[in-house]
């Protein structure tokens, strides 16, 4: 096996697996904003925030790799036609299950992007014109649950 062509597969799978957990968090924001549970969404949102920063440092490694292996101008779905031959099948795969993921991905977190804009829209129509946001001494309820729902 190639090692950096055998890297940059084992890196691929890290950024299926990475999206696919992405995927999992944005289902549960979903979910988190239909029951109004703002602490549960706030630990999604943090959840968000570490694994992109590992989407950063998996990034730096690709294109370390792409620059080993002399590809970095290739598109992703044509990268298996520059591997060998013994490793074309597995990297088209791979590929293929990343593009996948990434489909995935990307409509769970559209649907909870757009059901919490809605929700923070429909806070905004309840809160009076140019007041300011109510305090409450002492801090924020224990739960911080709130019904989102119209």
């Amino acid at each position: 096996m190639s090692k950096p062509h055998g890297e940059f597969l084992k890196l691929l799978g890290e950024l299926t697996s990475t999206l696919d957990q992405l995927a999992g968090i944005a289902k549960r924001k979903i979910e988190c904003t239909k029951q109004g549970d703002l602490v549960e969404l706030d630990q999604c949102m943090r959840q968000e925030q570490v694994h992109a920063l590992a989407l950063k440092t998996l990034e730096k490694r690709r294109l370390g790799l792409l620059q080993e292996m002399g590809l970095q101008e290739v598109p992703l779905n044509h990268l298996f036609e520059h591997y060998p031959d013994a490793m074309r099948l597995e990297a088209k795969d791979a590929v293929e299950a990343l593009l996948t993921q990434f489909t995935r991905y990307q409509s769970a977190a559209d649907a909870a992007h757009t059901l919490m804009e809605r929700a923070l829209r429909d806070i905004e129509k309840m809160m009076p014109e140019n007041a300011p946001p109510p305090t409450e001494p002492g801090g924020p309820p224990p739960r911080m649950k709130t019904d989102l729902r119209a």
